[in-house]
């Protein structure tokens, strides 16, 4: 999967239920907002991706995540659903180029699912610049539902 940083206000999102990615006018994130408020039904995406100058790579509400480093990062769900159950993830402003490739993140989806997200590649951006975060972002996804 490849979730991409949009111009503007727009945002990028990835929804790891479905699996689906979007991309959100600024005008169509905040009516999904609302509505989200009003029903009390989550957003669909997981995470979103926003900003063309920090990038923040955002936890979205209703989730829980954790970082893991590669020599940290177990494949199995068990340990995947444990470490995101723990948490410690919401935000990354990716122009920091803090996550580095290989860098896992186990998600906790609105849907009780577990996400093992493994960050495989950066496209375009420029690491030496705190001004130009990836383009896009390529993951390797594994989802484990609950009782499979």
């Amino acid at each position: 999967m490849s979730l991409g940083l949009p111009s503007g206000s727009d945002l990028g999102s990835i929804d790891f239920d479905a699996p689906a990615t979007h991309r959100y006018t600024g005008e169509e994130w905040d009516r999904a907002k609302e509505k989200t408020e009003q029903s009390g039904v989550p957003v669909e995406a997981d995470l979103t991706y926003q900003n063309t100058l920090e990038g923040y790579l955002s936890l979205r509400n209703g989730r829980n995540a954790a970082q893991l480093q590669p020599t940290d990062a177990s494949e199995t769900a068990a340990d995947c659903a444990r470490a995101a159950r723990v948490g410690g993830f919401t935000e990354s402003a990716m122009s920091t180029w803090d996550l580095p490739a290989k860098t896992v993140l186990c998600v906790l989806t609105d849907k009780g699912n577990i996400a093992r997200v493994v960050i495989t590649d950066f496209i375009g951006g420029n690491p030496q610049s705190s001004i130009a975060p990836p383009t896009q972002i390529a993951l390797e996804v594994t989802l484990w539902k609950p009782g499979t």
